[in-house]
């Protein structure tokens, strides 16, 4: 009894002697976090009315990177007193282990890893969708001062375009704002403006009249300040800029799982694409993008020879209906002849008969003999005209015929080409799925880990503090700041880089600055009771 009593007595100096370290510790970084962070959204433009706002959340930002590096050197410093003070050896000679002490602390970076999980897995996301919110107020303010309503919505990363109206061709009441990252760095206003898309450059100039340049309100809608005036102005976009995704950053980790049970569930009866999936995503949207450029000229195609064939239909109607007049027209020539025919005969009969002097009889059958004639070369006339108008439509015919072939054939690899389209469409949408999902296995072992890491730290931060025996303020931020700037932090940026842009398991690489922590602490921790130099 004596024995427990004095263990937990030394525990509880143990932990009274950590924490003594590790506010100053956590404050001391928080606050250089937080001024890394601070510098980097001023550098990224936004200004110190809009910071205001944001130095809660970004206070909670810091949070989960200032913890692990606090542990680690509160751990090294309390050890490092604790061996410096011989205390360590004056507690192992009275018969108690080490791990009493070291159970204490182990048990505190377990509860600060729950804490910092907490954190980065559902805190920080929703800090920064307030974020987020808070940068939509503050454009809904500029807005409803200005545009009641806006017609067009034009996205040209990193900005967003709003257009109030549009007079003759010119777009009138333009607001233009800027993002960088998460947060809305400026806000342009100008009466006029135009679009402009230069494909030789790849680039798109965008070009304002008449406005002025102000700063995003987190806070107050009818305080805008104010930061110049311009006559016009023009910048210059570049074209195929990356969007800004904001899903995983703002999804807790477990909406991120049930996000992935959804594509899994997706992807479970889609069709096998390879292993490297971002390959075969590129080749697909190549392939693509190729497909559809021969549809749009098979389809100018299609569409050009449609018009030529109706053409050809209308103008075989037309020889039609110009055969079916000839041919009237032939009949009502023959009947003129016949006619006339008659009433020379008649006249003839007459003639014999003595109805008719003879100067006369000769001048009507002169007279009706030239109308037969005529008529004649009417006929004649018509026959011509029948066979160039047959001609015409035969021609026509097999223009029409060789149309109809070419349209078939057109509509024939149309459909070929629309299979391909929908077939690598399905293909880009699930390399496209299996990407966002190791995406965001990429995100919840990121936040897995750097909560982990607290366990890490005071793992190696455990013997490396026994190993220095120094209770130097400078030798402890020493240590630290090596561990983590020079192994941890580069182990980390190597794991995301692998993680992202190779298809490297995402457990080994994001995992391995933790396991080459964890693994060290434990190699010191032999060598120091295989020593046993305490």
């Amino acid at each position: 009894m004596p024995r427990t009593f004095f263990n937990t007595i030394l525990q509880r100096y143990v932990i009274k002697e950590w924490f003594q370290t590790f506010w100053p510790s956590f404050l001391c970084f928080e606050f250089l976090i937080f001024m890394g962070f601070v510098i980097q959204v001023l550098h990224k433009g936004l200004d110190i009315i809009a910071l205001k706002s944001l130095i809660p959340h970004i206070f909670i930002q810091a949070a989960p990177y200032s913890i692990p590096s606090a542990l680690l050197t509160a751990t090294t410093l309390t050890y490092g007193r604790l061996s410096a003070d011989r205390e360590i050896i004056a507690i192992q000679a009275s018969g108690i282990h080490l791990r009493k002490m070291i159970t204490p602390v182990l048990t505190i970076g377990i509860i600060f890893s729950f804490f910092t999980l907490a954190l980065s897995a559902e805190i920080m996301p929703r800090s920064l969708y307030q974020i987020k919110l808070l940068q939509e107020r503050a454009i809904n303010n500029i807005l409803a001062g200005r545009l009641a309503t806006f017609q067009k919505k034009v996205l040209l990363e990193p900005y967003q375009i709003y257009i109030g109206s549009v007079v003759d061709s010119i777009n009138k009441d333009i607001t233009v704002i800027k993002y960088v990252d998460d947060y809305v760095t400026d806000i342009i206003l100008a009466e006029e403006g135009g679009i402009e898309v230069n494909s030789e450059k790849n680039k798109i100039f965008l070009t304002l009249r008449q406005g002025e340049f102000i700063k995003p309100n987190y806070k107050k809608a009818e305080d805008v300040p104010r930061l110049g005036v311009f006559a016009e102005t023009t910048f210059e976009i570049p074209m195929g800029g990356d969007k800004n995704d904001f899903s995983t950053k703002h999804m807790t980790i477990f909406q991120l799982f049930r996000y992935n049970n959804e594509l899994d569930s997706e992807l479970a009866n889609s069709k096998e694409i390879p292993a490297n999936f971002e390959e075969a995503r590129i080749e697909a949207s190549k392939k693509l993008t190729e497909h559809q450029s021969q549809l749009r000229q098979l389809n100018k195609k299609h569409k050009q020879l449609h018009s030529e064939l109706k053409k050809s239909n209308q103008n075989l109607s037309r020889q039609k209906s110009k055969i079916d007049g000839l041919a009237n027209e032939s009949k009502l020539a023959n009947n003129y002849i016949l006619v006339a025919t008659e009433n020379l005969i008649q006249i003839k009969k007459e003639s014999k008969a003595g109805y008719y002097i003879i100067d006369d009889m000769d001048e009507k059958i002169l007279e009706i003999k030239e109308t037969i004639e005529r008529e004649k070369q009417r006929i004649n006339s018509i026959e011509q005209k029948m066979i160039e108008t047959r001609e015409i439509q035969n021609n026509e015919i097999k223009n029409i015929a060789a149309l109809t072939k070419s349209l078939e054939e057109t509509e024939e690899k149309i459909n070929v080409l629309l299979r391909k389209i929908t077939t690598f469409e399905s293909d880009l949408t699930v390399a496209s799925k299996k990407k966002l999902r190791r995406k965001n296995d990429i995100s919840i072992h990121k936040r897995i880990s750097q909560a982990i890491s607290c366990i890490s730290f005071i793992v190696i931060g455990i013997p490396l503090g026994i190993k220095l025996r120094s209770s130097h303020l400078m030798i402890g931020f020493g240590a630290s700041f090596m561990i983590i700037l020079f192994i941890y932090y580069p182990l980390v940026v190597t794991g995301s880089v692998l993680a992202e842009d190779t298809l490297l398991p995402v457990v080994p690489v994001l995992w391995g600055a933790n396991s080459v922590l964890l693994i060290s602490g434990i190699i010191i921790y032999r060598k120091l009771f295989a020593q046993n130099r305490f």
